[in-house]
């Protein structure tokens, strides 16, 4: 008789597993370093560690909010307040920043369980919308008017006690030094941001007109994303919440990783720098570590190198390895999900998408739908990338706007040759009639040609935020279109899926095609290679190359750079 001693692996939790290796590892290094620790830091270490395997493994679950009754609770609250409601959620949004109470509370929470009432009736949306609005700018200016009076003085006296540590107020001023008006925007969704912001831009002379603008801005976007989301989710709420978790863990690693290597080429930037890192890599390798990682590394620098050619960008690297893996990416979206509709006539996650659907209350979201479709239309974006590649051409950019003349209509047209090969009829109780099959979805389809757009304009924008934001727009705006025909059940979550994986795969191929070309005719930097005279020795540049070297006036241009 055997006993089965394995764990089930969906029982196990990799972060509380996390808190148990890494609460010994810092007390050993503090202990190590010689460190002052506090009398409770080993007790707190061993709790950790116990903590850690008991609920790593699963052996005790703690309760979340998904396992509550989140909607009847809320429906409950709601009859129990009726009209009281708004004073309540106008209050919360007020005291988010008023009073800091968004550095113990989420408000975001309270704003999504306020859309939810909306959503079951009990306020009303445009009315909310506009009480939370108001709140949340009213406590913004409150705090703005404290800091003002009481100064940088009493924050950082009494600051402590709130968790604003000296430390985390230099981090608030320098994030709105370095980012001006625009980071009272980006700061309302960023909770410790949020919360201390305004009394911090008082409290250091900001003239009000400098701050007024930018936070009725930035409220209004706050008040309106979470209402709406409430809005839209009231009957799902739970779904919400753990999708929210996942986004949160995955945006976190994601800034987490892309600010660590933005620090660390900060950081090699500076000359003295990368002498001391070069020093450090001297002297770790004459160690007996050091040698064997030496004896490690031999046999596979070439292959390593190889590697990180393709994943740096210039050439035919980091642009050609992201154009391979979206083709790669994109051809397994389409033909998977045509696969599928082989063996049935809805996939699972079309028929989830439809239950959803018939929970969600479309409203207002109807008429941005129909606008999405509208967008996601072909003649849009033949048009947009007729004036992109006007815009290129005017740029001197000349490979650039022959790829994107080519990739758009290309990947267009392609994709509505296979809708025309299939039959595939709408979603029953489409709120948009569609004309043809309705896989794969051209809006979809559509949606794809922004980011290559994008992608096309942005080695014009000087700064590389400006880049990332040009680009990071452009996929937001193609995301959104793509939910357009969802919102309207006029496509299928495959259909979606399916013509955004084939415009794609064909857009990054032309692009792909565009880029081997560049890269041939024109070089790796930029330089026109010509040919070579008869009888010209080797050692000398060809004519007419002036040796290879970059003039001001002959910009360098490689199509998705």
């Amino acid at each position: 008789m055997s006993v089965e001693l394995a764990l089930p692996l969906a029982k196990l939790h990799p972060m509380w597993i996390a808190l148990a290796i890494l609460a010994p590892a810092a007390y050993l290094l503090a202990v190590r370093r010689g460190w002052k620790r506090p009398r409770w830091a080993l007790p707190a270490a061993i709790v950790a560690v116990i903590a850690g395997v008991v609920l790593g493994s699963g052996t005790v679950e703690l309760p979340t909010l998904e396992d509550l009754p989140l909607e009847e609770i809320v429906e409950d609250i709601g009859d129990a307040l009726g009209d009281w409601a708004y004073g309540l959620v106008a209050l919360l949004a007020f005291l988010e920043t008023g009073a800091f109470v968004g550095l113990l509370a989420p408000g975001e929470t309270f704003v999504i369980l306020a859309g939810v009432l909306a959503g079951e009736g009990t306020l009303e949306l445009f009315t909310l919308l506009t009480i939370v609005w108001a709140s949340a700018f009213l406590g913004d200016l409150v705090s703005f008017l404290l800091g003002r009076k009481l100064g940088r003085s009493f924050i950082e006296k009494h600051g402590p006690r709130v968790k604003i540590t000296p430390d985390r107020l230099r981090q608030v001023e320098a994030f709105f030094d370095k980012h001006g008006g625009k980071a009272v925007i980006i700061g309302r969704f960023i909770g410790f941001v949020r919360a201390v912001a305004p009394f911090v831009l008082g409290s250091s002379g900001v003239a009000a007109r400098r701050f007024v603008p930018y936070s009725i801005i930035g409220s209004g976007l706050w008040a309106t994303v979470f209402v709406v989301l409430g809005y839209v989710f009231w009957r799902s709420l739970d779904q919400l919440l753990a999708w929210a978790k996942q986004g949160a863990f995955i945006f976190g690693t994601i800034v987490t990783i892309v600010v660590g290597a933005l620090v660390l080429a900060h950081w090699l930037s500076e000359p003295e720098n990368r002498e001391q890192a070069r020093v450090w890599l001297r002297q770790a390798s004459e160690t007996r570590t050091g040698r064997v990682v030496l004896a490690i590394w031999r046999p596979i620098s070439g292959p390593a190198g190889f590697v990180w050619g393709r994943i740096t960008p210039g050439g035919l690297g980091l642009e050609l390895t992201t154009l391979t893996a979206i083709i790669a990416v994109g051809t397994f979206a389409f033909i998977s999900n045509e696969n599928l509709l082989d063996q049935r006539t809805l996939t699972r996650g079309d028929r989830e998408l439809l239950r959803l659907g018939d929970d969600v209350l479309v409203g207002p979201v109807e008429s941005i739908a129909r606008v999405g479709l509208v967008l996601g239309r072909p003649w849009v974006l033949l048009v947009l990338t007729a004036l992109a590649v006007l815009f290129l051409l005017r740029k001197r950019r000349l490979p650039t706007a022959i790829t994107l003349a080519a990739t758009v209509p290309i990947g267009l047209l392609v994709t509505a040759l296979v809708r025309d090969g299939e039959s595939r009829p709408q979603p029953p109780g489409a709120l948009e009639e569609l004309s043809g099959s309705s896989f794969p979805s051209t809006t979809a389809a559509g949606a794809v040609g922004f980011v290559a757009i994008a992608l096309a304009l942005s080695p014009s924008v000087r700064r590389l935020p400006g880049r990332i934001g040009l680009t990071g727009l452009a996929t937001i705006l193609a995301a959104a279109i793509c939910a357009a025909p969802l919102a309207l059940r006029a496509n299928h979550l495959s259909d979606v899926l399916a013509g955004a994986g084939l415009s794609a795969a064909v857009m990054a191929l032309v692009g792909a095609v565009g880029l081997i070309a560049t890269y041939v005719v024109v070089g790796p930097t930029g330089a026109r290679v010509a040919p070579r005279e008869p009888g010209q020795p080797p050692g000398e540049p060809p004519a007419g190359a002036d040796g290879g070297a970059e003039r001001p006036d002959d910009p360098v241009d490689t199509p998705g750079a």
